[in-house]
């Protein structure tokens, strides 16, 4: 990866994540976390919402590692509120996104439209990030996204799969789309020193409701 590129995230994706962590922590708790991953910069204003690149993947991760530690064993599942909290804003800012999906998901069953969403995601990642590598797969009846760039974990070294809020995420966005609620777990992790941060998605044998 390209440290001086490729690293760095893109301003509305991070301004839109600073919202999320705001949103499920409250505006106290949250500049409690900018001081405490010595980013006190994010505590006075939000970055600019446009697709230039003011900090980099070690700024990113630090501040959802950060988190992490602070909350202790609630941790994870913050993180994972501030994923979902993060596809959301996504969807208010961006209307637009999901508008033909809309109109088509009522044919479809569950599984169709947790495998359409999942193209969108990274098809959306891919037009963010041009230079990364993200993919889809189908596997053994299970859908899984892949990300070999991945910045939510950026830097970080660990024994156990640490990108909860892309799994909060996926989940959501999966969620919103189907009515169903998917399994999404991540297999491997970059953090782990594993090749590539690997979310699965398990196959459903619910039947969605029309939207």
């Amino acid at each position: 990866m390209d440290r001086d590129n490729d690293a760095a995230v893109v301003n509305t994706h991070f301004r839109q994540t600073l919202l999320a962590i705001n949103q499920v922590l409250g505006d106290k708790a949250a500049m409690d976390i900018y001081f405490a991953a010595n980013l006190e910069n994010f505590s006075t204003a939000l970055l600019a919402d446009n697709m230039g690149k003011t900090f980099n993947g070690y700024d990113y991760a630090r501040i959802l590692e950060t988190i992490e530690i602070t909350y202790g064993d609630r941790g994870p599942r913050i993180l994972r509120r501030i994923g979902k909290e993060s596809f959301h804003i996504v969807l208010r800012e961006q209307p637009g996104w999901m508008n033909t999906g809309k109109r088509v998901f009522k044919l479809w069953s569950a599984n169709q439209r947790s495998q359409f969403m999942l193209e969108a995601i990274v098809e959306s990642q891919r037009k963010i990030y041009p230079n990364h590598e993200i993919w889809m797969e189908e596997k053994n009846g299970e859908l899984a996204y892949i990300e070999q760039n991945c910045l939510v974990c950026y830097g970080r070294k660990s024994s156990h799969p640490v990108c909860h809020l892309t799994t909060g995420f996926i989940k959501e966005a999966i969620h919103w789309a189907s009515d169903v609620d998917f399994e999404v777990r991540e297999t491997s992790c970059t953090a782990m020193e594993d090749a590539y941060c690997r979310f699965v998605i398990a196959k459903s044998t619910a039947t969605s409701q029309s939207t």
